[in-house]
């Protein structure tokens, strides 16, 4: 059995329009931290988990955004819609023919700073994954990431950027046991140049570090495609996106995996 922990900002988290399906997926399950338990993996996914590791609120469409995000740490599917999750899972077990515990550990609107091993997002990430990993103990760790929208809105340069990805990956490795840090790189958000600063950073940590592997880089090619994005959302991808994503990340996944 193997574990994948999923993180990153609103695209993880998830912030589709609608729930598409909410089929289990066979062989797959999803750690859920707040009952210590191993639930069948189906659409919506995630938890809902305040900084001081308490059960926190969903998100609806009555929920004030701001505060919400100075409560929570991570944070499940906005409105019980689609992740990509279930679909990247139901890829992989069937390509592989492994079993996957899937962890979510996602929050929108978070810089890859906010993930640095010093911040309180982090303290929640190690606590659930390694709460899993002592109840599973699973053979293979992976970190799947989709994450850069909101350093591209702050500016970051590709230097920063890289540099962050490398610590990320050196705590999760030591902390967690992580042995693959894959990549879903990012789509465009702002449209102007530091969207290229994330991906190229991106791009190049998955190219150059042996423990890192480009999943897929799809996502700019579904930013014009508009069956793929949420439209009410912008920025954001639809439940067929979020779908589309999954697949085609797991499919590389699984070709590592497979050898």
């Amino acid at each position: 059995m193997d574990v994948i922990i999923f993180s990153g900002q609103s695209n993880m988290q998830g912030q589709t329009e609608c729930l598409s399906e909410n089929a289990e997926v066979n062989n797959a399950y999803e750690y859920k931290w707040l009952t210590n338990e191993l639930a069948p993996l189906k659409n919506p996914v995630g938890e809902n988990i305040t900084y001081e590791l308490t059960q926190g609120d969903p998100i609806t469409d009555n929920t004030d955004l701001f505060a919400w995000l100075s409560k929570h740490a991570i944070g499940a599917a906005c409105y019980g819609n689609t992740n990509l999750v279930p679909s990247f899972c139901r890829t992989y077990t069937e390509l592989t023919g492994r079993s996957v515990v899937a962890v979510h550990a996602a929050k929108g609107s978070t810089e890859i700073a906010d993930w640095m091993p010093d911040g309180g997002i982090y303290n929640v990430l190690k606590t659930k994954a390694c709460d899993c990993i002592k109840k599973v103990k699973p053979e293979r760790i992976f970190f799947v990431w989709l994450q850069g929208e909101s350093d591209a809105i702050t500016e970051r340069s590709k230097a920063y950027y890289k540099e962050h990805l490398r610590i990320l990956m050196d705590v999760l490795k030591k902390d967690i046991g992580v042995e693959l840090f894959g990549m879903i790189r990012v789509g465009r958000f702002t449209y102007n140049d530091y969207d290229f600063e994330v991906i190229s950073a991106q791009d190049e940590a998955c190219s150059e570090y042996d423990d890192f592997v480009m999943l897929t880089d799809i996502a700019t090619t579904l930013n014009n495609m508009p069956e793929y994005m949420n439209p009410y959302v912008g920025g954001h991808y639809s439940a067929k996106g979020q779908e589309k994503l999954g697949f085609e990340a797991a499919k590389t996944l699984a070709d590592v995996v497979n050898g």
